[in-house]
């Protein structure tokens, strides 16, 4: 079956996840344009691809493990650009044992490359960020 770009833009999703999952910098940087802007919220919005694996790595360093689970995608696609919103869960468990859930979207825009399609930009807003019993406060 043809890749379609929808199946490209899902795929590249599921490969930034994957690379979180596998702490994989050289995966995960490789799903961003070299000018991408990631915006995880107030005082966490960086831009360049070594900026944003800088940022990352040190998000990780306080997980001992994370799996993100993407749950639906869309996007609307304009010749090599795109924008898209994906809906994920990310299991998350600390260094110290602790574990905590994490559910929201990311407001995507994407450009295709001569390599295939890359992120742009990424922006988070989230659901619920708390225990995983979710005694916590949704937003």
């Amino acid at each position: 079956m043809p890749a379609t770009d929808e199946s490209c833009l899902r795929a590249l999703s599921l490969t930034y996840a994957d690379a979180v999952r596998a702490a994989d910098a050289e995966a995960w940087a490789a799903t961003w344009l070299p000018d991408a802007r990631w915006v995880l919220g107030p005082g966490r919005d960086v831009q360049g691809v070594d900026a944003l694996v800088t940022m990352w790595r040190s998000s990780l360093a306080k997980y001992a493990r994370v799996v993100q689970l993407y749950l639906s995608s869309t996007y609307d696609i304009d010749g090599d650009d795109a924008t898209g919103r994906c809906q994920f869960l990310e299991l998350n468990e600390l260094v110290d044992g602790s574990r905590k859930v994490l559910a929201g979207h990311y407001d995507d825009t994407y450009r295709r490359t001569a390599d295939g399609w890359r992120f742009a930009s990424r922006e988070l807003t989230t659901y619920y960020a708390g225990p995983a019993d979710l005694t916590g406060e949704f937003r």
